[in-house]
């Protein structure tokens, strides 16, 4: 018999997955093409940038011996993947700092603001490095998670809190809901907010190609 496949999550669909579910079906289940703009060139260059300068002065280590860190130590752009019984969440932490009782899960954003999506994403990754924690380095098991935000500008934290174990069972409810998503078991939810659909790329998009078609 035929193994199933398990559908590969990525985190920060957490995050567009709560702005607006239809944009997020269209772009990850119908698989409709979403336009590169000059907002996503930006953000990619600036991360590109700040990791670029975190290299010029950061030291080579393992894990293990970040881990181990008495002193707040950081390093950047960790991918991790994880898996579990119906599907892989995967994700790249912008930022992870550790010291003696704690890891630090930063994300940066522009123009950041604590939005539930906002959360969500970074409560998963929260997720990621405490499993790959308590399978790998289980003696570093009882440090504490905390979910930060980050604005990418100012390098002002803008929320702050310990991942805890309702975080975790909110983000496998909302994974839930995209797995029934991806097997078209239920419909996705059309947003009912207008200034989220005058700003959507696709929802541009598809007005030029309706013009275009009556044209």
């Amino acid at each position: 018999m035929k193994m199933l496949e398990k559908t590969p999550i990525n985190a920060s669909w957490l995050g567009s997955h709560e702005y607006c579910e239809w944009k997020w079906y269209l772009e990850n289940v119908l698989k409709e093409k979403v336009p590169i703009t000059q907002s996503m060139i930006v953000g990619k260059n600036i991360h590109q940038e700040k990791e670029d300068k975190f290299k010029e002065v950061a030291v080579p280590t393992t894990p293990e011996e970040f881990l181990k860190s008495k002193v707040y130590t950081i390093t950047k752009e960790m991918y991790l993947k994880e898996e579990f019984d119906d599907f892989i969440l995967k994700g790249k932490i912008d930022e992870l700092g550790v010291d003696t009782n704690n890891l630090y899960v930063i994300d940066d954003k522009p123009r950041a603001k604590p939005y539930l999506g906002v959360k969500r994403q970074i409560w998963a990754y929260c997720i990621l490095i405490k499993e790959f924690v308590n399978k790998n380095y289980p003696e570093h098991s009882n440090k504490k998670v905390l979910a930060i935000l980050r604005d990418r500008d100012s390098n002002v934290e803008i929320w702050k809190e310990e991942f805890n174990e309702e975080n975790l069972n909110e983000v496998f409810s909302v994974i839930n809901r995209m797995l029934l998503l991806f097997k078209k078991e239920i419909n996705p939810e059309h947003n009912n907010y207008s200034y989220k659909c005058k700003a959507c790329v696709l929802h541009k998009k598809n007005q030029l190609l309706s013009h275009l078609i009556k044209a």
